[in-house]
This record gives structure tokens, sequence and C-alpha cells, in this order.
């Protein structure tokens, strides 16, 4: 590939064999890299100069790198890592203002200079800045921008997330790292949720896309989102097990988080409306059968449930059915959060619950994340979230799960009531919408059986007590 060319005329003299050099040794021990311990081959399909002034000898560009494999448990991902080439004697009063480069960031020496992670790299935050497209209510004055007391949050999996506390009022920097043609949800659902006036979501900013000319052709991406940052937040997986831990109840926050999804729930409907439809009461009786089939053949535990697992099915084969002959109303299948939990949802004491990360699993096909589902889906994975925080934070009694549970149903069911909630026809009956969240709870928990027994074995009985529940053992 020849040197590229940065939008100030500043060539990034660099090949991309050195480049793939540096990144081979680098990648692996980076948290989001989604090919850890697989023998993949690396390729740059391409580089993306990004606006500069050249920023005293710093260029900052986003090599677009594809990780493959083929065969069984075959690879294929692409992958965005911004990067910041340092040419040798760049001035030090050049640099952006903020904090000094952690030597961290350093990604390997090459023939032009040092190659660093723009994650980490205030260079390149300023160049994303200025390339994105912004609400325009929301744009900062441009550079220079302030990066006083800006870094990169070490915790997040999947991609990088980045503070800029004084940046249009305080707001964090969500760098995609896995790539895929078109709309990123984590972009477009928490801005269309705020143009549809519900504001339980980080307000998203800014965004940047990228258009990708690789040898297979010229496709379009998300690439990060500029939002809100919530004050004082607090993580709702951390909170809860800090409340079972002290032996408080999280009933107050559950209830009131309950009130929040549903909310959001109510707001899908209205944001995206030509995906609510009614449910097929079949499809979720085939998609648990799958389930109950593949927990079965890797689990001993399922199989000795299967009586009863069974049983289940066949009593909610029936309901649905009578439902359908009655005319009855059951839940609609909508867009949902799709991958739901307590630690998607951060907690303010100024502004209550925010729920956030609406990405779903960046490796899963586009399509898949974004196809609409039953809400229950989301309510379920809260609930399983209040087991898993309750056997974490040791808490004393079973019953702190349990009531967090009531409460946050309380919550939920208690919005359903509001005129105008549900945003179509008739509400379902209790009775029905309590069956099916019991199906996707029994799903969710087969799923988390299979997972236990092969990575955390002493973690098992948590979802077989949720299976035996619902079995009613």
């Amino acid at each position: 590939m020849d040197p590229k060319t940065g939008h100030d005329g500043v060539t990034l003299d660099l090949d991309d064999g050195e480049i793939l050099r540096l990144l081979e040794a680098w990648l692996p021990s980076r948290r989001w890299y989604p090919a850890k311990g697989v023998d993949v081959v690396l390729s740059c399909t391409a580089r993306i100069p990004m606006p500069s002034d050249a920023q005293g000898g710093r260029q900052p560009f986003i090599a677009i790198v594809r990780a493959r494999r083929e065969g069984a448990g075959g690879v294929d991902v692409t992958l965005q890592v911004p990067l910041v080439l340092e040419q040798e004697g760049a001035d030090p009063a050049a640099r952006p203002a903020g904090p000094v480069v952690d030597p961290s960031a350093l990604v390997g020496t090459t023939s032009a200079g040092r190659l660093y992670d723009g994650a980490q790299h205030p260079a390149f935050w300023s160049a994303w800045l200025d390339a994105a497209t912004w609400a325009e209510e929301d744009r900062p004055a441009r550079q220079p921008y302030d990066f006083t007391g800006a870094h990169i949050l070490s915790v997040e999996q999947s991609n990088s997330s980045v503070l800029l506390p004084r940046v249009a009022g305080g707001t964090m920097l969500k760098i995609l790292r896995t790539l895929a043609p078109g709309d990123n949800p984590d972009v477009v659902v928490p801005l269309a949720l705020t143009r549809a006036g519900w504001h339980g979501v980080p307000t998203p900013y800014a965004w940047h896309e990228l258009t990708i000319d690789d040898p297979e052709g010229s496709w379009r991406a998300h690439a990060g989102v500029l939002a809100e940052l919530v004050p004082d937040a607090t993580d709702g997986f951390e909170l809860a097990c800090s409340l079972a831990a002290d032996g408080r109840p999280f009933n107050g926050p559950a209830r009131e988080l309950g009130t929040q999804v549903a909310q959001m729930h109510s707001a899908l409907r209205r944001a995206f409306v030509d995906e609510v439809r009614d449910v097929d009461p079949a499809w979720l009786l085939d998609a648990l059968r799958r389930r109950v089939r593949s927990a079965s053949s890797a689990s001993a535990a399922v199989r000795e449930r299967a009586t009863e697992i069974e049983a289940f099915l066949a009593h909610m084969s029936s309901v649905t059915d009578d439902a359908v002959r009655q005319g009855r109303p059951l839940p609609p299948v909508q867009r949902i959060h799709g991958d739901l939990h307590l630690g998607q949802a951060l907690y303010s004491p100024q502004t209550g619950w925010r729920i956030l990360d609406f990405e779903g699993e960046p490796l899963r096909p586009l399509r898949e994340r974004t196809r609409p589902d039953l809400g229950e889906r989301d309510v379920t994975g809260m609930l399983r979230s209040f087991d898993y925080a309750a056997a974490v934070g040791h808490a004393g009694s079973t019953e702190w799960a349990r009531a967090a549970r009531r409460a946050f149903l309380e919550g939920y069911n208690g919005y359903l009531t509001v005129p105008g909630a549900l945003g179509f026809g008739q509400r379902p009956s209790l009775a029905d919408r309590v069956l099916i969240l019991d199906s996707f709870e029994l799903d969710k928990a087969l799923y988390e059986v299979v997972y236990e027994e092969r990575n955390r074995p002493d973690w098992t009985h948590i979802p077989l007590a949720a299976i035996d529940r619902i079995l009613g053992r």
C-alpha cells in the first residue's frame, strides 16, 4: 500500500508491514482484542488519516486491521486501531493540553518515529472531535480542547472509553473497536431515544463515521460516539453487590430501575414504531426448545431436569395456543436493548438510572443484534443479575434477591399501567406475561448452567436454583 496523506498534507511514511509487525506483538495484550489465543493472520486493509495540523510532529490516523483464520473455529473480524505517529523531535509545547501520554500507550518504534495507541493520546482525541458529526447545539469551540483530567478507562472489555471531563461540559468518548458495515446501535438507538423525548440514556453529542475502501469494496461504519458524562455515577452491578455485602436491600433502586426499563421499552416502541408487531408464539417455543436441546447435550444437571422442562414447554404451548384462539393480546415484538443487565446501567444521585451500551455482542452480525424481540428478554437480563449480585456480594439470604426481583417487577409493571405507556393495542394479561418471562429466564439460566460448568463450576448452583424455581422443584 502506498504511503497515505493526511488532511493537512502530512505524509504517513510507513508501510503496512512495519505497522503490522508492531501490532502483531501489541494487539494480543489488549483487553478488547477479540482473537486472544487464536492463531490469526492480520492484514492492514486501509489507513485513514485524521484531520490534524501535524501537532508539532504528531500525526493521528486509523489503521483498519482484519484478523482472519480459516476453517473450524474460524475468525473474521475488522478492527479499528487508532494510532498516533510521533516523529523524532516532536515539539512538546505543541502537544494538546492534557495529561502526559502514559508509557503503556507506546505500540512501538518505527523508522519514522514512535507509534502510540490513539485511544490514549490527546492528538487523536483532538482529531476525533474535529472529524465528528455534532448535534450543532452541543459542538464546543474547536481546538485547542481542554483535556485536563482526561484518561482512558481500564474496565471496558470490547471497546475503549475515554473520560473527557472538560469537553462539552463533561463527556465520555467511546471508540468502537470491532467494525461492521452499517449503523451501529450504540449510536443510532440513544439518538433515536433522545429524539423521542426519553432521556434515560447518556445524551449523544457527536459521532464519527468511516468510509472504508478496502480490497473487497467500499463500506461505511460508525466508529465512535461522544456522550454526556453521567455525574458521580456508580455501576449498577457494583452498587447492588455493595448493598448485598452490607446487608442492605436493593429494593428501592431496583424499583426505580424497573420503571426506567419500562420507560425505555415504551420509548423504543415510539422511536422504532415500524418494528412493533405481534409475536409468533411458535417462534418463542422453537427458540426455547433449541436452547433445551443444546443445554441438555452439554450438561448432566440439565438432563436430570428433562421431564420437568418438557412439562413446562407443554404448559407454555397450551397457554399460548389458548391465547391465540381467544384473541388474548401477548407482548409485542419490538426493538429492545438486547444485552441488558445491571452492568449496563449507571446510577447517579443527581440523575437516577441511565441505561447504556446498546451495541450488543460486537462479534455477532449486526442484523442479529438489531433483530426485534420481546421486552421480556431485557427484563430477564436484569432479574438474572440480581441472583449474581447476591452471590458476589454474599447476601445473607436468598430473600435479598427475591425482594429485589419483586421490587423491579413492581416498577416495570406499574409503569405499563400509565395511559399511553404501551403504545399498542390492549395490555397483555399479567398471567401470560409471567409465563413468557419465565420462559425467557429458563432460556437464560440454561445458557448460564453450561457456561458455569465450563468456566466456574462453583457457581453452577446460581442458575440451577433459578431453573428449579421456574420448574417448581
